[in-house]
């Protein structure tokens, strides 16, 4: 079900961007969202868009820098088997589309140490 949220959102988003009478305003064309790991803030002539969902991660900015011209700048990140994450960068707008992507290897979560351990160290 997830990921047909995340495609539902995706296809509204698109549909209104492309299908919409020219506006002054975002906010006329993105509807507000905050559930299911979903998060979608328009303001005046912006959104953003948070997707956090079984470890997969999307966080993006669109905003309107002039009549039909949009910027977008987001990030991407997709952990796989054997510990290595993906994250994607990107940017489009008036010049262009622009990603650059890391695969990393996911470290171990971080061993917590006693208070006494962290009071010794320091001297």
């Amino acid at each position: 079900m997830p990921a047909q949220l995340i495609s539902t959102v995706l296809v509204v988003l698109f549909l209104n961007l492309v299908t919409s009478a020219p506006t002054d305003s975002i906010t006329a064309l993105v509807p507000s969202i905050n559930e299911n790991g979903v998060l979608l803030v328009p303001s005046d002539n912006k959104y953003y868009l948070r997707i956090d969902i079984e470890g997969t991660g999307r966080e993006e900015t669109v905003e309107q820098i002039a009549p039909d011209q949009l910027q977008v700048k987001g990030s991407f990140g997709q952990p796989f088997p054997g510990s290595k994450y993906l994250l994607v960068t990107y940017e489009a707008g008036t010049n262009g589309y622009v990603a650059k992507y890391s695969l990393s290897e996911i470290q171990n979560q971080v061993q917590h140490l006693p208070p006494q351990a962290l009071k010794s160290a320091a001297g």
